[in-house]
């Protein structure tokens, strides 16, 4: 009889702390690029062809944080320092292939772009292409008739782009998300509103009018980039979060670091706490669909 009771007492804490443990959350980082200084993979950065990069942040650093606070996914993204050349984030995505999808980078202005989508769309498994604007504001290729078959073929292979873009090219990007709705869009960082403008909110809003497209998705990620204090919790910038989770709502963010370990600019237990408690505006369930949920809507993720 004893020993049943104490079955039976210890049948119900265990029950009780079950139900107060927190469940496990999908967490998916939809925005981390990762380098190596491996001459195999050499460096061909467009705008700065000489620089150097001392500091490596490989893709096992990325596997291992993702292992330690328990993200499921996430999104590679080629960085700038490779230029047009996708190879060490393709080597990256065949080592893992479960962990990851990936993103790559492609010349805009190359005559050959759409062939190059295809290429590593259909060659290496990628599932969509960065673009860059913004290192070039008064460029006019975004929305231009030469790159109607781009997006076309982006429809067609059902790839993603993502934009790294000014405030003042949204309505170049708002046109073509008007005519290729079948291509789905990721604006990087928040649109990245300018805080030096003594009033950066006209130019901001701007990003506002992507909202009644379905198929675009807001990145809302690295606060240290866009506030001026360089100070978490970067209190400067919560204001354009929560401008942006109020236009467009929770099913239209998403969200990401920028890199793994040591490279971060904000360690992941500060990253995940800027969501969770410094944006405290969010609503639980909202929450969820910025920290992962929305991704399983844009990206195909591989079974685990």
């Amino acid at each position: 009889m004893p020993f049943a009771r104490r079955s039976f007492f210890q049948t119900l804490a265990a029950a009780a702390l079950a139900k107060s443990a927190p469940s496990k959350r999908l967490i998916i980082d939809t925005h981390v690029e990762v380098w190596t200084l491996d001459p195999k993979f050499p460096f061909r950065h467009p705008e700065n062809p000489n620089l150097k990069v001392s500091q490596p942040a490989p893709i096992e650093n990325q596997v291992e944080q993702m292992k330690e606070f328990g993200l499921t996914y996430a999104v590679l993204i080629n960085p700038r320092y490779y230029g047009w050349d996708n190879s060490y984030i393709s080597h990256c995505l065949k080592r893992y292939p479960k962990l990851f999808v990936a993103h790559g980078l492609i010349n805009p202005e190359d005559p050959k772009v759409t062939e190059k989508l295809r290429y590593w769309v259909k060659e290496h498994g990628f599932q969509g292409m960065r673009f860059s604007p913004i290192y070039h504001p008064q460029s006019t290729w975004l929305n231009s008739k030469q790159h109607y078959p781009l997006w076309r073929e982006a429809e067609r292979l059902g790839a993603v782009f993502n934009f790294y873009i000014l405030p003042h090219q949204m309505p170049m990007l708002e046109e073509m998300a008007g005519r290729f709705p079948g291509v789905k869009i990721v604006v990087d960082h928040l649109g990245k509103p300018d805080l030096r403008l003594p009033d950066p909110w006209p130019e901001f809003k701007k990003m506002f009018r992507l909202k009644r497209f379905p198929q675009v998705w807001i990145s809302a990620s690295e606060p240290y980039e866009l506030s001026l204090t360089k100070q978490y919790p970067y209190r400067d910038t919560i204001p354009f979060f929560k401008a942006t989770y109020e236009e467009f709502g929770g099913k239209q963010l998403v969200w990401g670091t920028g890199y793994p370990r040591p490279r971060w600019e904000l360690p992941m237990d500060k990253e995940l706490e800027f969501v969770d408690k410094i944006l405290d505006f969010y609503t639980p369930a909202d929450r969820e669909l910025l920290l992962g949920k929305n991704a399983l809507r844009i990206w195909r993720f591989p079974k685990q």
